[in-house]
């Protein structure tokens, strides 16, 4: 899967099992019909799955290969691996692919790709929708306004209401003092931490709201102390198995409880999956 890597002193097979785990991780997700990342509330997520549904069989294969190997590299430290993972990256055929069709005009216009509170506010707006018209004008084709139905239901985007920080604040922490047994603890800046254990894993996890952007980003670190293996990862998260960032921009009213629990069930699968890397084989000295 991975080449070695002796210069940073990474053993392959090590790698490679971890790899295999993710690998693993992944086609139980596209074999059940995507049933998580279709609930996730993020536009990163939207642009991924309707990308991946162009895809032909076999490049579908290449590329969930291809993250297999991006993120097994993220379980071990950063210094270690920064020059393998910005090589797989950026020479990958499969994620080359990926990052220039989600750059693609296909996703840079459509309201079903703008973050909900941008979109709402787009079409409330003469000036900006006189200004979409000008430039849709110039396109030969016909960009995408439908909005996720699993995210939004039926309702218009006129319609949408957008939940509140205070709101979400309340949800989360109603979940994660169940599910790690958890208070915030309130950082510079707002970041809220919370610390836990699910099994044998001790999680943290940073919830960071946002006006401009993401309406929250979450974050995932784990302690685990032996093997080389990372800790104290707050930046990944579910999402980072399939290449794209925790930010949170679909957020409404309506689905944020459920969404709130779907963080949930992903706390859970991440935390099987840590435990899964930590009961391989240690590798050989």
């Amino acid at each position: 899967m991975i080449g070695q890597l002796p210069e940073i002193g990474l053993d392959d097979s090590r790698l490679t099992a971890i790899g295999a785990l993710v690998r693993a991780e992944l086609a139980r997700e596209v074999d059940g019909g995507l049933p998580v990342l279709s609930r996730i509330p993020s536009t990163g997520i939207v642009k991924f799955l309707d990308n991946f549904a162009t895809l032909a069989p076999g490049d579908r294969t290449a590329l969930l290969d291809a993250l297999a190997r991006l993120g097994a590299l993220q379980f071990f430290p950063a210094p270690l691996i920064a020059k393998a993972h910005e090589q797989l990256r950026t020479t990958d055929p499969a994620l080359i692919r990926l990052h220039d069709g989600l750059r693609s005009q296909a996703f840079a216009y459509g309201l079903r790709y703008l973050d909900v509170r941008m979109a709402r506010a787009a079409v409330r707006d003469p000036e900006s929708m006189a200004h979409m018209a000008r430039t849709r004008a110039a396109l030969d084709f016909e960009p995408r306004d439908d909005l996720p139905e699993l995210l939004v239901g039926s309702t218009q985007l006129h319609d949408i209401q957008t939940i509140k920080a205070p709101q979400l604040r309340k949800l989360l922490n109603s979940m994660l003092l169940k599910r790690l047994g958890a208070k915030p603890q309130k950082r510079i800046g707002g970041e809220l931490i919370y610390e836990g254990i699910i099994g044998d894993i001790a999680l943290r996890v940073s919830i960071i709201f946002s006006n401009l952007y993401a309406q929250i980003h979450y974050g995932v670190g784990w302690s685990v102390g032996e093997r080389g293996l990372l800790t104290q990862r707050l930046g990944f998260g579910y999402e980072s198995l399939w290449g794209a960032n925790t930010g949170w921009d679909y957020l409404t009213e309506e689905n944020a409880a459920r969404s709130i629990d779907l963080l949930d069930e992903l706390l859970l699968r991440l935390a099987r999956l840590f435990e899964r890397i930590l009961a391989l084989p240690a590798a050989p000295v």
